[in-house]
């Protein structure tokens, strides 16, 4: 029998769909941590500043996220089919020309179209799972998708180490144009042809939209590069400035309007909203994390980027695992439980780091992991099952739009929150260990002498023993203070992650039984 003709039994058809799904998403979720491993080869090929090379990231991360928000629009014109099937091709010719690049620019503008071609694939591909499994096994279905969606940043980072080794960093972009030719071949055999909505005729949102990119890009790039340019600079001010009133006027216009870039009716159900709320917690927690661990493990254990990636690698497996038994427990007991255990396992994974010292082991990063691994997987599918379950089958799109928008706005929140702590932290760590060293100053002393006559042995002149002293000194108080700000961090963390059980308990505690298509009640 065909794939077609297996995939046409209506009781084999929607697990079909998923797996069509799963290709889409593990392709993006790979690129989404591949690339990061490379940064360095990209810029030593090219002669290009870190300032500059940032762009390969951040022009993505702009463009995903300033596509995302048509996306149900684009699904009610194009219908899901063909959005789907048009979004693995512009993520595959995007990264055709990224694999083709012959400078920096020309590389950011391929990476800027492969993001127009990412930005749709993970919301349109939680619609069509919605709309091809019931209430009542949506949670199980998320958990198999998420396993995807967990295995590709898991394996990215050692996978492009390798590939960028033996192949060059072009190789971490071509080697999406086979997978996205074998996920287009499979959409296009397996999917149902698109049936044309009432409402395809649907006028667009031009201002609505317009405002909204206006806020995001300007949001996310003041966000993203606050650290660097500085809080207070032009630069970062400018940017606040064009946020806070692209999006008072993006409020005005969605307000107003029958046909809105965002429905902000949704936000009427009670388990919608709470869904969101969580999300953009958890994002803020989880992303702000992820963003640390790597550091901590090349600045301070010494790793390189692909054994920080192994290292990490047990953890993320770990959600794989637990993903597809909280999807099933979510559709027999509701959210609320799953949920409640996720976040105070995320919540446990942060402060266990608050311990991190100069003489962890590699079993004392991982173990956290592990906690941290069983949280994600009992949040994910619950969570998103709990929010497509809130709205009515129509408006499945939207919800899954809004749900990916947020959890990019949390996670970028998360990492510009984390980032500055540490910063300012190490900041008072530098002044605390340089105090507690001039207050000790007999074992200061000695642990200088020491040192000195060690160099002196080397040979070493009694000038240049002194230097040497003081600066094996030096780094070893900033690594002191840099560890200190670590724990400060990853406890701060740990307090975000915290503030997502409140709202855990407004989660319904049983599960959905209403039939597809049948509105559901906003409560």
């Amino acid at each position: 029998m065909s794939i077609a003709a297996d995939a046409s039994d209506s009781s084999s058809y929607r697990w079909w769909v998923l797996v069509v799904v799963m290709i889409g998403t593990l392709m993006g979720a790979i690129d989404s941590s591949i690339v990061n491993v490379s940064i360095p080869v990209i810029m030593a090929d090219f002669g290009s500043p870190l300032d500059d090379i940032e762009w390969v990231v951040t022009g993505y991360m702009l463009a995903f996220s300033a596509l995302m928000p048509i996306t149900a629009w684009l699904k009610t014109i194009l219908g899901p089919k063909k959005l789907y099937m048009m979004s693995l091709f512009v993520f595959v010719l995007g990264s055709l020309l990224c694999g083709l690049a012959w400078d920096l620019p020309s590389l950011v503008a391929a990476r800027i179209i492969q993001a127009l071609g990412g930005g749709a694939l993970t919301p349109i591909g939680l619609t069509m799972i919605s709309e091809v499994f019931s209430p009542a096994e949506r949670g199980k279905a998320m958990g198999y998708w998420g396993v995807g969606v967990i295995v590709g940043p898991a394996f990215g980072p050692t996978l492009g180490g390798y590939l960028t080794h033996d192949f060059g960093w072009r190789s971490i972009f071509l080697v999406n144009l086979p997978i996205g030719a074998i996920g287009i071949f499979l959409a296009s055999a397996i999917l149902h042809a698109d049936k044309p909505a009432k409402d395809a005729r649907q006028r667009f949102d031009f201002w609505g939209f317009i405002f909204l990119t206006i806020f995001l890009i300007s949001f996310l790039l003041g966000l993203s590069q606050g650290e660097k340019e500085g809080w207070t600079s032009p630069y970062i001010v400018t940017c606040a400035i064009l946020a806070f009133f692209s999006f008072g006027f993006f409020l005005v216009v969605e307000l107003n309007s029958d046909h809105g870039i965002l429905d902000l009716s949704l936000f009427r159900s009670r388990i919608f909203s709470t869904t969101i709320f969580v999300t953009v917690i958890r994002s803020i927690a989880l992303f702000g994390a992820v963003f640390l661990q790597p550091l901590f493990l090349q600045q301070h254990m010494g790793l390189d980027e692909i054994d920080s990636g192994l290292v990490l690698l047990p953890g993320a497996l770990v959600i794989g695992f637990f993903m597809p038994i909280a999807g099933k427990l979510s559709d027999k007991i509701g959210p609320r439980i799953p949920v409640i255990i996720g976040m105070i396992s995320l919540a446990i994974f942060m402060f266990m780091y608050r311990d991190l010292d100069a003489n962890t082991t590699m079993w004392d990063f991982i173990k956290p992991t592990l906690v941290r691994g069983l949280g994600l997987g009992m949040l994910m599918a619950p969570v998103m099952a709990a929010a497509l379950n809130a709205v009515s089958k129509q408006k499945a799109a939207m919800a899954s739009t809004m749900l990916n928008l947020m959890t990019q706005i949390g996670g970028s929140i998360g990492i510009a929150v984390l980032s500055m702590a540490m910063s300012h932290r190490l900041h008072y760590h530098l002044a605390v260990v340089g105090e507690t060293a001039r207050s000790a100053s007999a074992s200061f002393a000695a642990n200088a002498s020491d040192l000195m006559h060690r160099a002196l042995q080397l040979g070493y002149t009694h000038a240049e023993s002194a230097a040497i002293a003081k600066q094996k000194i030096g780094a070893q108080l900033a690594a002191s203070a840099s560890i200190s700000a670590f724990q400060d961090a990853f406890i701060i963390g740990g307090c975000l992650a915290l503030i997502s059980l409140l709202p855990a308990f407004l989660l319904p505690n049983k599960p959905s039984v209403h039939t597809p298509g049948e509105p559901v009640i906003m409560e």
